[in-house]
């Protein structure tokens, strides 16, 4: 995936992107551009409290997207300014969370209407602080219900206060001792026998049932990436198939995809060549994209994206693909899984410029 190769205007001086979003004006899509780059000094902090709550790097980038979505609506509709860029973000990124777990026939979502006990004041020493390593905190936070998640979460991973954790879900401070100290509880006696429990968000690939032919198709896709054959690439799709530049753009239909970002990838005006290469992340086949510029032959490649594949549901054999994403602008979903798996990598930003 390319950001060099996306023009700014066509040669009519109108947005490229703008037909395939319903005539909305290139002076939008500005906007939108801008408020992500507004974003960009909280956005890690918001994307770890976004994994620190769900179960994949997947799902956390689907919560982060859901939750800047969300935010630029109602962004626009503020008369006082947003004082506090990360509580503003994390409030809705637990409220988008929370939603998704009452919508989700597999979780219960647990209220503070359990009676407020006397707790130990914000400032006392807690149990908790002997989990040394957060990577061995987070395992054990996702045995939690919800709202008890969300509370250890800000607390004993964010560090927030009592009335700051109050604050951003919308309870009282009584509520989230009660909380903290159940899920405290919970975490103490899961300590000796830690596991792990589903995330409770979207839908992942990993919790999924993948199709029996969903290996092959994703090395057949990387095939094509590597010899450059656009055709093939799109023979692989379902007519109404998608591809997602995650936070960009969306095409879906087969000259949709042809044209925009498997063109912008490998056509002969990139400036920079890719090769594709499948690797195992976290129970799942993905490709990565490695990058290296045309008129530097001899430089190191990089991981400079992560593709993700989705095949068509209830197809065992010769399944096509229904959607394909390119993570090209999740800089902390590349640094994780290119970082998880020991390979160089660079990041890209946020939204094309």
């Amino acid at each position: 995936m390319s950001v060099d190769t996306k023009p700014a205007t066509a040669p009519d001086g109108t947005d490229p992107g703008a037909a395939g979003l319903g005539g909305i004006p290139r002076e939008l899509r500005q906007v939108r551009r801008d408020f992500l780059l507004a974003l960009e000094p909280v956005r890690p902090s918001v994307y770890r409290y976004c994994r620190s709550l769900t179960g994949t790097v997947w799902d956390a980038e689907d919560l982060l997207q859901e939750t800047l979505t969300k935010a630029l609506a109602e962004a626009s509709q503020r008369h006082e300014p947003i004082r506090n860029l990360q509580a503003w973000l994390i409030r809705i990124a637990t409220n988008t969370w929370l939603d998704t777990v009452r919508r989700s026939a597999r979780n219960t979502v647990a209220d503070f209407s359990a009676p407020e006990m006397d707790r130990p004041d914000d400032g006392a020493a807690d149990p908790l602080t002997a989990v040394a390593v957060e990577a061995a905190l987070h395992r054990l936070v996702l045995l939690l219900p919800p709202r008890e998640r969300a509370c250890v979460v800000l607390k004993d991973i964010f560090g927030y206060s009592l009335a700051e954790t109050a604050d951003v879900l919308e309870t009282s401070a009584g509520a989230v001792k009660s909380a903290l100290h159940r899920g405290r509880s919970t975490l103490a006696a899961a300590q000796e026998a830690p596991s792990r429990a589903d995330g409770g968000y979207g839908s992942s690939a990993a919790s999924a049932a993948v199709p029996a032919g969903h290996a092959e198709l994703l090395r057949r896709l990387a095939d094509a990436f590597n010899s450059y054959d656009i055709e093939a690439m799109v023979s692989l799709f379902l007519a109404n198939g998608r591809t997602e530049v995650v936070g960009n753009v969306s095409e879906t239909g087969h000259e949709e995809i042809r044209t925009g970002s498997l063109d912008h990838t490998f056509g002969p005006d990139a400036p920079q060549t890719y090769r594709a290469t499948v690797h195992d992340f976290d129970g799942e086949k993905v490709i990565l994209l490695w990058e290296r510029p045309k008129d530097s032959p001899d430089a190191a490649e990089v991981v400079a994206d992560v593709v993700r594949m989705r095949a068509a549901d209830g197809v065992d054999e010769d399944p096509l693909i229904r959607e394909l994403k390119w993570y090209f602008f999740c800089p902390e979903l590349l640094a994780e899984v290119a970082g998880g798996l020991e390979l160089p990598f660079r990041t890209n930003g946020v939204s094309y410029f």
